[in-house]
């Protein structure tokens, strides 16, 4: 499954959302991350500032060696032109400028595990701290035509 993959410069994106710290295990059998990315749905409304109708999320790393069983960061969120009061249980996050390499997943989000494993076995930004991913407005994720793009920031 060759995708393709686009080198460019980003500017800084201020978010606004919901974070949680568990593995990818418990997430996928908790469902925790498509359960905070229904309540953003539910209650963006009461986030100022937004950009636009999409969604982000947020992955960071700890420095330890990664597993599907090792906790990590992940934030649901909304971005923002600047940040006001963020409705109770939300954080601000800021993602940094820089160097970023996108790679698009297109099929059903349950399939999203593909495009990871592509990415590492092409040594992509195989070290890294976080990634993002951008979730359209209205977007489909059970669909075979849903699109999901994935940054991974090119660290020094």
């Amino acid at each position: 499954m060759p995708l393709e993959q686009i080198t460019m410069n980003r500017s800084e994106i201020k978010l606004v959302g919901y974070r949680v710290h568990v593995s990818l295990n418990q997430d996928l059998e908790e469902n925790i991350v498509v359960n905070l990315r229904e309540e953003m749905t539910k209650q963006r409304h009461h986030i100022s500032n937004q950009t636009n109708a999409g969604m982000y999320l947020v992955q960071i790393y700890p420095e330890e060696e990664w597993t599907p069983d090792v906790p990590f960061t992940s934030l649901v969120a909304v971005e923002v032109s600047e940040y006001s009061e963020a409705p109770e249980g939300c954080v601000t996050h800021t993602i940094p400028s820089g160097q970023y390499v996108k790679v698009t997943h297109k099929g059903p989000e349950s399939d999203i595990g593909e495009a990871y494993d592509w990415i590492r076995e092409q040594d992509i930004c195989s070290v890294r701290s976080f990634d993002f991913e951008y979730w359209a407005p209205k977007a489909s994720f059970d669909e075979e035509d849903s699109m999901i793009d994935i940054y991974l920031p090119v660290e020094e």
